[in-house]
């Protein structure tokens, strides 16, 4: 019984928690100006000038995850003494690649300053770009 409470107890503290949240990242964004934005992000994938006179910038950014996965093992070993029986886990990194994420923005600024957003993504992995 202690080996299940301490499975339970090693599973609950490899459990993934989401990076951030996406509308705060976005609201974190808001007003900042281009060069804020250049820092951090780097140089756009793609711009654009609205006939209104706006200037639309999109930035994209990828990544791989993998997933943890674990491995029950069992063992039955005997000797002079009589029998034994073990347990374990093992812990393995997902192995043979990953998912894709991909997140990507698209600022439209007026005056130099972000007026209007929209970002396209995991939630999880777009929260990662948080101004801060």
């Amino acid at each position: 019984m202690r080996f299940m409470a301490a499975v339970l107890v090693l599973l609950a503290g490899c459990a993934s928690t989401p990076s951030g949240d996406v509308n705060t990242a976005r609201t974190s964004w808001q007003g900042a100006t281009y060069d804020e934005v250049v820092s951090s992000w780097g140089t756009p994938v793609r711009s654009t000038k609205m006939s209104d006179g706006r200037d639309v910038y999109t930035w994209t950014s990828e990544t791989v995850t993998s997933h943890p996965s674990f491995f029950p093992s069992l063992g039955l070993f005997g000797g002079s003494g009589g029998v034994g029986f073990g347990t374990g886990v093992t812990m393995g990194g997902g192995g043979g690649g990953g998912e894709l994420s991909r997140c990507e923005r698209t600022l439209i600024f007026q005056n130099g300053r972000v007026v209007e957003q929209n970002w396209q993504g995991p939630a999880d992995y777009c929260g990662s770009f948080k101004r801060g």
